[in-house]
């Protein structure tokens, strides 16, 4: 009787385990690009910084439409050229993911490093 108690426990235990273990490995999603990094890809170093040299920092506000696209932009930085530069290089521009809430207004900080 304790055998046979044993044996059943045993198969029952195993057969819990056997479900319990997934058969297919789920692959996680990349991470999501962050609004920083996918501005990047569309920005230069300003001609207006390349005589000095320096780096800097620029606040820009916009707005992600529904097709994604930066939209409602603004710049704020004391340079007048910096901000034309901006200006031209990311209006229209697409972003990946962000464009569910067109009322959501977003500020990301940006940093220019001399080449």
């Amino acid at each position: 009787m304790k055998k046979s108690l044993f044996l059943l426990t045993l198969v029952g235990f195993l057969a819990t385990q056997a479900y319990a273990t997934p058969t297919k490995i789920r692959k996680t999603k990349a991470p999501r690009a962050n609004l920083e990094q996918q501005l990047a890809k569309y920005i230069s170093y300003p001609d207006a910084l390349r005589p000095t040299q320096r780096a800097g920092v620029v606040v820009i506000q916009f707005r992600v439409n529904s097709d994604s696209e930066l939209c409602q932009l603004e710049v704020f930085s004391k340079n007048e050229q910096i901000n034309n530069a901006l200006l031209r290089q990311l209006t229209g521009k697409k972003l990946a993911g962000y464009g569910s809430d067109a009322s959501e207004l977003h500020t990301v900080r940006l940093r220019f490093q001399p080449e």
